[in-house]
């Protein structure tokens, strides 16, 4: 149906989690997957729904060699784990070497958008002017551009929303979200940054609050201690994911009544 690509600027203000906490809140099916080219760490910290340790075999890498010939949505569920709390997920690379010969990036934009009944929320991780992952921006139905309160990277921030508004097509392309990855008592500095951004040239359909908390966080590094539901970081993303999955269901497309097949 539609992709969500969730993506920094500088740093390491956790997309990763924040992907897989969209995911585990979005209120349709809906898939994770891992497209840092740097390297995943959901099969090394989340268990799967047995409690057990993530199998890292079936993921990016080997869905991409088994449509070397042509990516089909089938392979997604051929290559899909579930993680405690039953959120399917496609575990991404381990080291950075093995993303040298993964040069599918465009076309695997194309085959996670296209998932018949199902989203995808996509971890790009870092990206830059020339990480190969940007090539999956094209095809998002919306992008979530995560930053820390610290001055350097909310300028980096708001260099790379140019670059990525130009890739997007400018204001008439997907709609670009920014969500402050802050403690619940930053809010005036959160505030500070949204007035920031809001004063830039690039359009940007809004600003958000992301709270940190240990204990919420912790779900998502596998530490599953209590119920996240009533954790500050879920009842913070839950308002996103609502807006989120709002705002793009009108750009997600219909589902097909063939699987269409897309050529690597």
């Amino acid at each position: 149906m539609g992709m969500v690509a969730v993506a920094s600027a500088k740093g390491s203000p956790g997309v990763t989690t924040a992907a897989l906490l969209f995911a585990a809140l979005w209120p349709r099916p809906s898939v994770m997957v891992e497209c840092d080219p740097s390297g995943g760490d959901v099969a090394l910290r989340m268990p799967g729904i047995d409690g057990e340790p993530l199998d890292p075999n079936p993921g990016l890498l080997n869905l991409v060699a088994a449509g070397r010939k042509s990516l089909y949505p089938e392979l997604v569920s051929q290559h899909v784990e579930q993680i405690v709390g039953g959120l399917d997920v496609v575990t991404g690379m381990t080291a950075p070497e093995q993303a040298s010969g993964l040069g599918q990036w465009g076309q695997l934009g194309l085959l996670f958008a296209h998932l018949p009944g199902t989203d995808t929320v996509v971890d790009l991780g870092r990206i830059g002017a020339e990480t190969p992952q940007n090539a999956l921006l094209a095809s998002a139905s919306a992008v979530v551009m995560l930053v820390d309160t610290v001055p350097s990277s909310v300028v980096h921030l708001r260099e790379r929303l140019r670059k990525v508004s130009d890739t997007l097509g400018g204001a008439a392309g997907a709609p670009i979200y920014v969500v402050v990855v802050a403690p619940p008592k930053r809010s005036r500095t959160v505030n500070e940054i949204r007035d920031a951004i809001e004063r830039s040239a690039t359009p940007v359909a809004a600003v958000h609050h992301l709270a940190t908390d240990e204990t919420g966080a912790g779900f998502f590094l596998g530490q599953v201690v209590g119920n996240p539901a009533r954790t500050q970081l879920v009842r913070s993303a839950q308002p996103i994911v609502d807006e989120l999955a709002a705002r793009t269901m009108g750009a997600f497309r219909p589902v097909e009544q063939s699987s269409p097949e897309v050529a690597s």
